[in-house]
């Protein structure tokens, strides 16, 4: 059975989406509530683009989870 270069497309897609639940990403959110106060306390911790260039994962983790940034105790 020959497989299209679209099914190609869409298995990744759909690989990696798996790969990035697992290691803990999550879709981003909406601006406005980022904005607005329905993640106090929490913070992005890294965030990927997906390999079809139409979401971003965002690692989200608590303010005490981010490391110091250089300079700083």
């Amino acid at each position: 059975m020959k497989v299209s270069a679209r099914t190609r497309r869409a298995l990744a897609v759909r690989r990696e989406q798996r790969r990035m639940w697992a290691a803990g990403y999550q879709l981003c959110e909406p601006d406005w509530r980022l904005l607005r106060g329905g993640k106090i306390g929490k913070v992005i911790i890294d965030a990927k683009i997906n390999i079809d260039r139409t979401h971003i994962w965002f690692k989200i983790g608590e303010l005490a989870d981010v490391p110091p940034h250089k300079g700083e105790a």
